[in-house]
């Protein structure tokens, strides 16, 4: 049996990643409902002591496992009919950037503590949680319905295509990669 890496305060990191993080950053991924900032608070502050107190390397693999699987979701969700595609991927677009904007926040201690160290360290090149989560959503969403979608002006879905490939995406250009233009 695996034993569990547990901080000062008893909280193993996978229980920090489940019952901290990922419901604080499913609820802002939904959209439904403002997250309350006790619940960012509780989330941060269960981050920064498994942090302080441990490697923050499996939080990272978890929030990369998260969002690899969170966007698969997205994809498999998406309507049967190709003509509804652009809007259901800009309104899943418009969720999701608040939600990977909240969960970096949250999840700043990583980028001080392992991301900005680990390529130093020569582990190569280690992408901040946001990075990482708009990383997923090219690959898992854009690629998977590109193919289906054809309503789209295809100059449109060149401007999106590239602006997936700048090294850091600012405000601006996430509010220019929807697929209908704005």
């Amino acid at each position: 049996m695996a034993s569990k890496l547990v901080t000062s305060n008893g909280k193993a990191g996978q229980d920090v990643w489940t019952n901290d993080v990922e419901p604080t950053t499913l609820q802002a991924l939904a959209g439904s409902k403002p997250v309350s900032m006790k619940a960012r608070t509780t989330a941060y502050t269960a981050v920064w002591n498994y942090i302080m107190t441990k490697n923050a390397a499996g939080l990272y693999a978890q929030s990369q496992t998260f969002f690899a699987e969170y966007t698969m979701r997205v994809a498999t969700a998406a309507p049967s009919d190709d003509s509804a595609l652009p809007e259901y991927y800009d309104a899943e677009w418009d969720r999701f950037v608040p939600g990977v904007k909240l969960a970096n926040r949250i999840l700043d201690l990583i980028h001080k503590r392992y991301v900005k160290r680990e390529p130093s360290e020569c582990h190569g090149d280690i992408l901040t949680v946001r990075n990482l989560a708009f990383k997923s959503w090219k690959k898992n969403v854009l690629v998977g319905l590109l193919p289906r979608i054809d309503t789209v002006d295809k100059a449109r879905l060149e401007r999106v295509w590239g602006l997936f490939a700048a090294p850091e995406l600012d405000e601006e250009t996430l509010g220019d990669m929807r697929l209908s233009a704005s």
